[in-house]
């Protein structure tokens, strides 16, 4: 049995230890509109933004920073590909 904690829950840990919160910048928002406008959208999660919360406060380093980021959607992907239904019907579909 794996004991160690999610990669969500540390984040939400060292972030609360160090007093980081996501703040969005002017830079974030630009690069929104640049990454929309060259026909693509790039959508975060809370924790996805924490992390880079915690590289830019130097509560991390840009290693560590990729390291969370990778462990994080890796858990993520396999969260969602657990919860797919195994017949590959979309929801609600019926089977005759």
């Amino acid at each position: 049995m794996d004991t160690q904690p999610s990669t969500r829950s540390y984040v939400i840990d060292l972030a609360a230890q160090h007093g980081i919160r996501h703040q969005v910048t002017p830079a974030d928002e630009l690069a929104v509109v640049a990454t929309r406008l060259a026909g693509d959208e790039v959508v975060t999660d809370e924790i996805e933004d924490v992390i880079v919360a915690l590289k830019r406060a130097g509560a991390i380093n840009g290693s560590e920073m990729v390291a969370l980021l990778g462990r994080y959607l890796d858990e993520k992907l396999s969260a969602q590909r657990s919860s797919t239904p195994k017949n590959n019907t979309a929801p609600g579909n019926v089977l005759e």
